[in-house]
């Protein structure tokens, strides 16, 4: 433990900065160090059977990416898989969503919800069963990662909403999976996992540069590796990747960045996983998502915080919904594990 807290004094404790801007691309991230692609085959190398999400999901993203697909065809295809069916018309028929009649059908849900927020539903479910498990050994709190995603899933759809975003629930899936590099450490890699937990109880670094010194890259690089893995479109692709930092004139570096602010108001409003040093906004996350300041200038956190209370009670319902699956198959496995 000395050593690794040597070379994160080595390295400088000042978070972001000193942290490496990876990419997927396999570029070096600083002189001499190991590629991006290097460290990431040496992890996966470790790993015997590697996550993999339901074959529905591929099926469910080609209609999407299909020009000529109907409301129709979309419907008869999540019909197919009767449970996430079934959810989903549970989260269409929430209080979050607020339509005021009931959606009884998957064909009327994609039409009232659209094709994008259906899209966003299905993936949330899909993802949610398959990586949100309580698992043994695991260093990370399950539950208390679970309501930090979940917090910043329903941050992020506010604050694109409230930008006038096209698309709010790409805020709220972004948001969802933002940490799920470190859900991947924990699950394949808990040892040296729990190493960087301790790192940063005992130092306070910022966490990325804590999970850099013990595996050469960081939960944000991961997390964005393997939404590529499965195939996930770009632009969660590259907000997971990038959100600890992305400029603006990324691409989608907007998304990035609304995430990170969701992120950072989350843990302000008590939902914290994983600590380290505190996410601060930059000047220039502040002004490209036009957020609201105090006349000091600073972001005005009172406001949001707020907000994010309401949303929260809102969508109690839904959030109740979206993790039910995947806790009857964890207590399903452990009633077969009894017997």
């Amino acid at each position: 433990m000395e050593d690794i807290v040597e070379q994160m004094s080595d390295r400088g404790q000042t978070g972001l900065e000193d942290s490496p801007s990876l990419t997927l691309e396999g570029r070096d991230s600083v002189p001499g160090k190991e590629s991006t692609v290097i460290a990431i085959q040496r992890l996966i190398a470790r790993v015997e059977n590697l996550p993999t999400l339901p074959l529905i999901t591929s099926e469910l993203l080609g209609c999407l990416d299909d020009p000529d697909a109907s409301a129709a065809a979309l419907a008869n295809l999540i019909s197919t898989d009767q449970a996430l069916a079934t959810r989903l018309l549970r989260l269409a028929n929430s209080a979050y969503y607020g339509f005021p009649r009931r959606i009884g059908t998957i064909n009327l849900a994609v039409v009232v919800l659209g094709f994008d927020t259906v899209r966003d539903l299905c993936l949330s479910l899909l993802i949610t069963d398959s990586f949100f498990r309580p698992a043994k050994e695991m260093p990370l709190d399950m539950d208390a990662t679970w309501r930090h995603s979940m917090a910043a899933a329903i941050a992020g759809r506010m604050l694109l909403r409230s930008s006038g975003a096209n698309v709010p629930g790409e805020g709220f899936i972004a948001g969802l999976v933002h940490d799920i590099g470190k859900l991947f450490f924990a699950r394949y890699f808990s040892a040296e996992y729990s190493q960087v937990i301790s790192l940063v109880r005992e130092s306070k670094p910022q966490l990325l540069l804590a999970e850099d010194v013990v595996f050469g890259l960081n939960h944000a690089i991961v997390g964005g590796w393997l939404l590529d893995e499965w195939d996930l479109p770009a632009w969660l692709v590259n907000s997971t990747r990038d959100h600890h930092g992305a400029a603006a004139d990324d691409e989608w570096g907007l998304l990035a960045q609304n995430t990170c602010f969701a992120d950072a108001l989350v843990r302000r409003a008590g939902y914290e996983a994983g600590g380290g040093a505190p996410i601060e906004i930059s000047p220039g996350i502040t002004s490209s998502l036009r957020l609201k300041t105090t006349e000091t200038g600073e972001v005005d956190y009172s406001y949001y915080l707020e907000k994010l209370q309401q949303e929260m009670l809102r969508a109690g319902d839904f959030i109740r919904a979206l993790r039910a699956g995947g806790e009857s198959e964890a207590r399903g496995q452990k009633e077969t594990s009894k017997t």
